[in-house]
């Protein structure tokens, strides 16, 4: 009997509170993409300005990063394979089934 008085008062209670907690979680979501959002956008305005004066972005933007973020400068581009190296040797194989 006590077990299901439990339950019940459990069920109750996540009845009542569920809505509050569902709207907590959502305006923080909401708020959260809203930050980004306006990031994304003061960084694309900021880009077009850069453009219009005619100076590239990349080259304004050599100072620090604020404490946990991390800029990178230079992106390496594919492996080059030395001259001399003839791409290994042929083997035959046969399917099994």
């Amino acid at each position: 009997m006590k077990t299901i008085l439990i339950i019940l008062a459990i069920m109750f209670l996540l009845r009542y509170l569920m809505p509050y907690i569902i709207r907590f979680l959502l305006k923080t979501f909401v708020q959260k993409q809203m930050r980004k959002a306006q990031e994304y956008t003061y960084q694309a305005q900021q880009q077009q300005q850069y453009r219009q004066q005619g100076q590239p972005f990349q080259q304004h933007a050599k100072q620090s990063p604020p404490n946990g973020k991390v800029r990178v400068d230079f992106v390496p581009g594919e492996k080059q394979q030395p001259k001399d190296f003839p791409g290994g040797e042929y083997v035959d194989y046969e399917e099994v089934k």
